[in-house]
């Protein structure tokens, strides 16, 4: 069907209570915080063909606005303890570099690399929110956060490279270790001074896969420069077309081979037996109450987009809409303003029409039987508007993996991995 040599690229949350939130009588198992089925879900995602799982995190909890805690896990030691429950599974961790150290951060993906047997991956973010438990309270401005993430990874990359050949080795004779072949850090900069070097030898991948997800044009640029894999919103087949035109010419320009990244737009799948049935339960999500709910939610992570006020069923007025130029400005989420006010400036569009159609802001969200489903992601990855997908939410994760992988094998664009491999030795291999 598809006329390109290389396969597509799934991913799964790592949180099942997302991965079933159309699905109300899985939302109400009790048992669904506990980690034996955060194990379950990972057993059964790697079992079905997906290449890695990931867990987004924010560092912050305000009980103002957050409908509950997170289900008791941080990511490093979520995905460190299902390391221990899988085989092949890439391990996609965030963690951001205005919260955290070089050193510390290098330590972590170390560790879980050497843990996971070369399974490590870094979503790397510069934060949003959270300053209120760190520092000073501030949060730097937007460009300034990109400045220090880039020697933030500078950093990084120093420490991940300073064990050379033959700097320590476990023989049947013991513990061989020669400290001339390890060099110091050495870094002064702005943000950070690092003296020594890495306490800990190299996992298999040497450095994680480094993750980015930011659509900014700060974000953009960095994508370019350190990204492997770049997770995007993309309502549709157009849009995501031109945002991986985009950013593989980006990445082109500075000098990186385009096909050494992988884009993968966030996907929800809602699926059933007919495409009347898959409807009904999408629709379903959206009494007055929960769209009321989400209306709230929107506000608050996009307070330039006046909606607090307007009826569910009348046209949202031009006064509700911030302009490019003011979004532009916006150093929170600056992307996702931008997302919204494409979805917004439709004409006629009501508020009930906008909530519903940019559920998890933006993300493409397929709805109807398995085969319709596998057809349409079959359609995104031929024509190069995605490598893959990241699988944010929907009704039924057995489903999917059980009746939309199978398909997508028959077609030849999800292929078995060779046993054995990393994490990037899979991610880029083609067979």
């Amino acid at each position: 069907m598809s006329n390109r040599q290389d396969r597509m690229i799934l991913v799964a949350f790592a949180d099942p209570n997302l991965i079933y939130q159309g699905n109300p009588a899985a939302q109400m198992n009790p048992a669904r915080y506990g980690f034996r089925n955060f194990i379950e879900h990972a057993k059964l995602a790697e079992s079905a063909g997906f290449d890695a799982i990931f867990k987004a995190d924010f560092l912050g909890f305000d009980t103002s606005k957050d409908v509950r805690p997170r289900p008791g896990f941080e990511p490093l030691t979520l995905l460190a303890a299902l390391s221990q429950h899988t085989r092949r599974l890439g391990l996609i961790i965030t963690e951001s570099t205005s919260f955290n150290e070089p050193y510390n951060v290098a330590r972590y993906f170390t560790s879980l690399d050497n843990i996971s047997e070369g399974r490590a991956s870094w979503n790397v973010v510069t934060s949003f929110y959270g300053e209120t438990n760190f520092g000073d309270g501030t949060l730097l401005p937007l460009a300034e956060r990109y400045a220090r993430a880039e020697e933030f990874m500078a950093v990084t990359y120093k420490l991940w490279s300073g064990w050379g050949e033959g700097a320590v080795a476990f023989t049947d004779k013991g513990h061989v270790f020669d400290g001339s072949r390890i060099a110091n850090t050495d870094h002064v900069g702005r943000y950070f001074h690092v003296k020594e070097p890495l306490d800990l030898p190299p996992g298999p991948q040497g450095r994680p896969v480094i993750v980015q997800a930011g659509a900014s044009d700060e974000g953009l640029a960095f994508a370019a420069r350190h990204a492997e894999i770049v997770f995007a919103a993309a309502p549709d087949i157009e849009s995501g077309q031109a945002f991986y035109g985009d950013l593989k010419q980006r990445t082109a320009a500075e000098g990186r081979p385009p096909e050494r990244l992988k884009i993968l737009p966030g996907l929800n799948i809602f699926v059933a037996d007919s495409q009347a049935e898959a409807e009904a339960i999408y629709q379903s999500q959206f009494s007055d109450r929960a769209l009321l709910k989400y209306r709230d939610k929107v506000v608050r992570e996009a307070p330039l987009f006046k909606l607090d006020d307007l009826d569910l069923d009348k046209t949202i007025p031009a006064s509700a809409i911030p302009s490019i130029e003011e979004l532009s400005k916006v150093e929170r989420r600056r992307s996702r303003g931008l997302l919204l006010h494409k979805s917004l400036s439709r004409p006629g569009i009501t508020l009930r029409r906008f909530l519903t159609d940019i559920f998890e802001f933006g993300h493409l969200t397929l709805i109807g039987t398995p085969a319709s489903i596998a057809e349409e992601m079959a359609a995104w990855f031929t024509a190069r508007a995605a490598d893959g997908f990241v699988l944010k939410g929907g009704n039924d994760f057995p489903r999917v993996a059980a009746e939309i992988l199978p398909i997508l094998r028959e077609k030849g664009l999800v292929r078995p991995q060779a046993e054995g491999l990393t994490f990037r030795e899979a991610l880029f291999s083609n067979a």
